[in-house]
């Protein structure tokens, strides 16, 4: 896994910037992680993540296993929040998937492919 993730306070929210290649299951598995330690560390609720120039798998098995993860691994209170995804429109179909995993579990969690669309719904 080659990834770096960078975050900054914005006023209304944690804004979340992730680049790199994501190969497997435990490579989503380990950013879900990264992604959580920033969100814990600066105690926001309201969290933008900026992902375009991250690659995931296309195949949707792994996102399965992921959301079981989130929900048996992750503190409850992760339900508590409110994340708005931005990704590359060639992952669109995956990452949709993925959210309605989340939200068929109770997450917060919604994907877009553009930062203003995402920024928007988060601050509305």
């Amino acid at each position: 896994m080659d990834l770096t993730i960078t975050s900054q306070k914005k006023e209304e929210y944690l804004l979340i910037e992730s680049k790199g290649s994501l190969k497997t299951k435990d490579d989503l598995l380990r950013h879900s992680q990264m992604i959580y330690e920033e969100i814990i560390k600066h105690d926001f609720h309201k969290i933008l993540i900026n992902e375009p120039e991250t690659h995931f798998p296309l195949e949707l098995f792994p996102y399965f296993n992921l959301i079981k993860e989130y929900i048996d691994s992750f503190p409850p209170e992760i339900r508590y929040l409110k994340i708005a995804v931005v990704v590359s429109g060639e992952y669109k179909q995956v990452a949709e998937s993925w959210e309605t995993l989340c939200v068929s579990r109770g997450l917060q969690y919604f994907v877009f492919t553009s930062f203003k669309e995402a920024s928007n719904w988060l601050l509305g």
